[in-house]
Parts: structure tokens; C-alpha cells; sequence
């Protein structure tokens, strides 16, 4: 239990350390990852996400919580901090396979930080090219606008269906489905 607690407490100053680093260094926003919902937030760790949203304010960086499978406290974070450096990253296939009903984009709209968009299918069911997988992706697109987000079409994927592949084909072809995507906003 001791090992946990410290290596929380190492985490903790990471983020604070990389708010700094990231203002130095003209990074407008950190995406973070709050625990999953089988670990609920308690008092310690609202507090520390209160430090690291203080920092933030204080190095002006945006700090965006990812939907993962954190949706309870994704959305306990974003009811309790209001503040304009605190949002989210919305990730578009832990949407759909983790909390396909819940509506972060209606919801929080505004607070929109940061996109992690890839499809869903294949061998881990994510991090696909988008257009290769399940997601209708007008309709994520048409939700994404609607929260008047102006940030980067960005995209996170992974090469594991696309072994055949160079790393510069898989490049070239993810590059092409953003900017497919980009248009669509």
C-alpha cells in the first residue's frame, strides 16, 4: 500500500513538473488521464487535481481530462473545477466502447480541449485509421462541431492492423484521414 500511495504521490508531481515544462516550452495543452471509475476520486485526490489545476491557471496551460473509462470522474472533475484552463479531450472510440450514452460533447462542450480520434475494430478494437472501423464518423464529426472547437484534427493511432505497411505508407495514409476529417468540421 505504501509503494501505491508513493508512486501516486510521483505522479502527482509529474503532471505539476510537466505544467511547468509545458509552459516554458509554448505547449498550449496536457492531456491527462484521470483513473478509472473502479477507482473513485476521494478527497486526496481532488485536492491534488486542484493543485495541478492551479498550476495551470497560474503557467496558463489548458489541462484536458481523457474519457476513458473514467466517466464518473471525468464528469465529477469537470462539475467541480470551472475553471478555463480545466476541459477534456475528447477521445471518439473510448466514447463509443466505453460510454457510448453518455454525451461529453453536448454536455461539456465548450470545455473541449483536445481530440484523440480513431476508429474502432480490428485486432484491439482501437487506434484504428479512421474510416477502417465502426465509427460514423459524420456523426462524431457533427458532434465535435457543434461544441465550436477551433484546435487540431489530431489523431491517435496505433500501426497494429497496418503491419504491411512502412511506416511512411502508414504515415502518408493517417495523414490523408485527417485531413478527410478536417473537412468534415
Amino acid at each position: 500500500m505504501l509503494y501505491v500511495l508513493f508512486k501516486m504521490f510521483c505522479l502527482y508531481q509529474n503532471y505539476l513538473r510537466c505544467v511547468k515544462d509545458c509552459s516554458k516550452n509554448n505547449v498550449p495543452t496536457i492531456v491527462i488521464h484521470l483513473p478509472d471509475d473502479a477507482y473513485p476520486l476521494n478527497e486526496l485526490g481532488m485536492e491534488r487535481i486542484k493543485a495541478i489545476v492551479f498550476e495551470a491557471e497560474d503557467n496558463e496551460v489548458h489541462i484536458a481530462f481523457e474519457n476513458l473509462r473514467n466517466i464518473q470522474n471525468l464528469t465529477l472533475v469537470l462539475d467541480c473545477f470551472h475553471s478555463e484552463c480545466a476541459g477534456y479531450c475528447y477521445d471518439s472510440c473510448h466514447h463509443k466502447n466505453y460510454a457510448p450514452d453518455h454525451e461529453l460533447p453536448k454536455q461539456y462542450g465548450s470545455r473541449l480541449m483536445a481530440l484523440h480520434l480513431h476508429d474502432n475494430g480490428g485486432g484491439h478494437n482501437q487506434h484504428r485509421l479512421p474510416f477502417d472501423g465502426k465509427a460514423d464518423w459524420r456523426e462524431v464529426m457533427s458532434r465535435i462541431l457543434l461544441t465550436g472547437y477551433k484546435g487540431a484534427t489530431s489523431l491517435e493511432l496505433m500501426n497494429w492492423d497496418y503491419m504491411h505497411l512502412s511506416i511512411q505508407q502508414f504515415l502518408s495514409l493517417a495523414y490523408q484521414k485527417a485531413k478527410e476529417l478536417d473537412a468534415m468540421r
